[in-house]
């Protein structure tokens, strides 16, 4: 009896189980969807249609042309992630000197086509309200779309999501990217928070260096984007470092070099040989 009643007890444990077994299973597979690729110098499809915070459509391209463009994907009723992009990159463009609508522009898209431009002018008015340049407002843009549409752009820059129809949300990476005024990826800045210098000198280079001050453009000379790990490296330190160790491997072979000469009978400090004895 107690054999059975054992067995009974083991068999509804298992099958209580199984669905926590199929979840842990499913969401790894889910997780291998979701990726961002760097795809730089790849041009992103500009006859898009979305429709703006304020229900106008337009296409993606009338934000492109005079000036670069910092994008990012996400969608406005995310619970978390896709809020800290959006604080991290406000927080970062309050620390840099270019201003948003007068030196590039700002495009927000929703990779969820059931949001709407409402969800679209609430998020814009919390963003807008946290950037400390007002007379910068208009360079922000929020965008809602259709599938298709949004599908293109996200492969185009190589952001792979994933929806999870258990808890109705989107799995996806964070970051932001800057485009040239052409449409082209130029740089790519993963995580939710962003360094101020390196998004600076991300917009200054995708412009064609046509924005920024003098010391933006030596800058530019000096570091150089490392695309592993979305950050400016400082190429003269390197350089610098590179040099230090030159120079020392140089002195340590010229004191080789004299320590052997010294040695040698007649060479300068060398001491002096045997007198040969007179008859």
């Amino acid at each position: 009896m107690w054999i059975s009643r054992w067995f009974g007890s083991l068999l509804i444990v298992a099958l209580l189980a199984l669905p926590g077994l199929a979840r842990a299973q499913s969401e790894p597979d889910a997780l291998a969807n979701v990726s961002f690729e760097q795809r730089l110098g790849a041009q992103v499809p500009l006859d898009l249609s979305f429709t703006d915070e304020e229900g106008r459509p337009v296409r993606l391209g009338e934000y492109f042309g005079a000036q670069p463009v910092v994008l990012t994907l996400g969608y406005y009723e995310c619970p978390m992630l896709c809020s800290l992009v959006r604080n991290g990159l406000v927080e970062a463009l309050n620390k840099v000197p270019l201003t948003v609508g007068s030196d590039f522009q700002v495009v927000n898209v929703s990779i969820d086509p059931r949001e709407t431009p409402m969800n679209a002018a609430s998020t814009r008015a919390a963003v807008v309200s946290r950037y400390n340049r007002p007379e910068g407002k208009a360079g922000w843009h929020f965008l809602t779309g259709p599938q298709d549409s949004i599908t293109s752009l996200a492969e185009a820059v190589g952001f792979k999501y994933f929806y999870d129809e258990r808890i109705d949300q989107y799995a996806h990476a964070a970051g932001i990217l800057v485009l040239t005024p052409e449409g082209r990826l130029a740089r790519y800045f993963y995580g939710i928070e962003f360094n101020p210098s390196d998004v600076r000198l991300g917009i200054v280079e995708a412009s064609g260096n046509k924005i920024g001050t003098p010391v933006d453009q030596l800058l530019l000379l000096c570091y150089q984007f490392d695309p592993a790990t979305g950050t400016y490296t400082g190429l003269v330190l390197t350089l610098v470092r590179v040099g230090g160790i030159l120079t020392v491997v140089v002195l340590l072979a010229s004191l080789y070099l004299l320590s052997r000469g010294s040695g040698r009978p007649g060479a300068p400090g060398a001491p002096p040989g045997p007198v040969a004895a007179s008859g």
